[in-house]
């Protein structure tokens, strides 16, 4: 148990010693256009087709492409290394960014402008993911690996927060398509980087199986976790699109970006904190919690008047956004079996775009038919979905499993 909240923060310091700040200064950047596509998606088309639910339904094509995807990414890199995934696959993703950006400009819509979203969605790389396993490959020092994890999650939020921000600056200043080519850009760059310098056999060294678990196995063992983690993307993906309503009936369309960046606030703070929670605290008890946290905060958020306490509240939520990501990360990384832990982190992020894939069509119905009230008062029940996961965890299961 830690002795103070300070001295186990004090554990991030060893982090830049293990992989050096340009790996870390990379993989932030390399994952920031990811974190823009949802949202940049949602306002693109919004504006585009004058319908939120056909923007729901784009974000949804290129969430669940993604999702699908994901996990045989992860078989892929578990097998291969993760650099013959990431050389492949990231030029293809940076085109077909360009290509949807200028389909949304042209005036695609329905059936065409989604399979141009499903081509963005299968080529999307788990950044965080992959970074996740390079932590765990090389960190042995459990203290360690718990501040990475945190750093991680932290990492995620800062983007999530950066992503719809920097959505709602371009969307504002310049067009609504900008957000996407702005990804497209990204991608080029920084994604290329980030593939060019992936090590080779990082992922291989530790492995007794030489072809590992399949997919179905690893799968199985983080079930708890998937369910978390799908639950917290109904939770973003159901806030976008209620987001996005509210904006739009004030008349600051452009502004949904930023107001949705709240809730990233307040979920990296608390993600950069969970290191220091005392470890009476159990996994499945963080998850209720959070849950419930989650749920409260959104019903809360549901009542408010305008743009400005809309995000104040927002950002109350993120407090138990960010302990409940953390804590999937930690619980996935305790239930995966050996030689799986690439599929088991990718099938996180694949688990979160599934919910935001879930959050951001059935959202953008009701938003687009009963307004955005009833979206937000419809996310709690995530957060609920969050909380019965920790209930139905045994605690005592888990630390006999690592």
């Amino acid at each position: 148990m830690h002795s103070s909240p300070f001295r186990a923060l004090g554990h991030y310091r060893v982090l830049p010693q293990i992989v050096g700040w340009k790996a870390l200064v990379v993989a932030f950047a390399a994952r920031a256009p990811y974190a823009m596509i949802p949202l940049g998606v949602m306002t693109a088309v919004s504006a585009s087709t004058g319908s939120v639910a056909e923007g729901g339904y784009a974000t949804a094509s290129v969430a669940l492409s993604t999702a699908i995807a994901g996990p045989l990414i992860g078989k892929w890199a578990d097998r291969r290394g993760q650099h013959v995934p990431l050389r492949v696959l990231t030029p293809i993703n940076a085109l077909a960014l360009l290509g949807f950006a200028i389909a949304v400009v042209s005036g695609w819509s329905g059936i065409p402008l989604y399979l141009a979203g499903v081509l963005v969605g299968v080529t999307s790389l788990p950044i965080g993911s992959f970074t996740r396993s390079r932590w765990i490959a090389q960190t042995n020092v459990p203290h360690e690996l718990g501040a990475a994890l945190s750093y991680e999650s932290m990492a995620d939020e800062l983007v999530f927060v950066l992503g719809p921000a920097l959505v709602g600056i371009a969307a504002s200043a310049a067009f609504p398509t900008a957000p996407l080519f702005l990804s497209f850009l990204l991608v080029a760059t920084a994604g290329v980087v980030f593939a060019l310098t992936a090590p080779r056999i990082e992922v291989k060294k530790n492995s007794t199986a030489p072809k590992g678990p399949g997919v179905g196995k690893v799968l199985l063992s983080v079930a708890p976790a998937i369910v978390a983690m799908t639950s917290i993307g109904i939770y973003f993906g159901a806030i976008q699109a209620a987001t996005t309503m509210r904006a739009e009936l004030a008349g600051y369309h452009g502004l949904a970006g930023l107001v949705y960046a709240a809730m990233g606030l307040g979920s990296a703070g608390m993600a950069i904190m969970t290191v220091a929670i005392p470890e009476k605290i159990t996994l499945p008890m963080r998850l209720v919690i959070s849950g419930i946290g989650m749920a409260v905060m959104i019903a809360v958020v549901s009542l408010m008047p305008n743009l400005p306490l809309t995000a104040l509240f927002l950002t109350g939520a993120g407090l138990f956004v960010g302990p409940s990501m953390v804590t999937a990360f930690t619980l996935t990384e305790k239930l995966a079996p050996e030689g799986g832990i690439a599929i088991a982190m990718t099938s996180m992020q694949s688990s979160i775009t599934i919910g935001v894939s879930i959050g951001s069509g059935i959202g953008g119905w009701i938003a687009q038919n009963l307004a955005d009230t009833p979206t937000y008062l419809a996310t709690a029940t995530a957060g609920i979905l969050v909380a019965l996961v920790g209930f139905t965890l045994n605690s005592k299961t888990l630390s006999e499993d690592r």
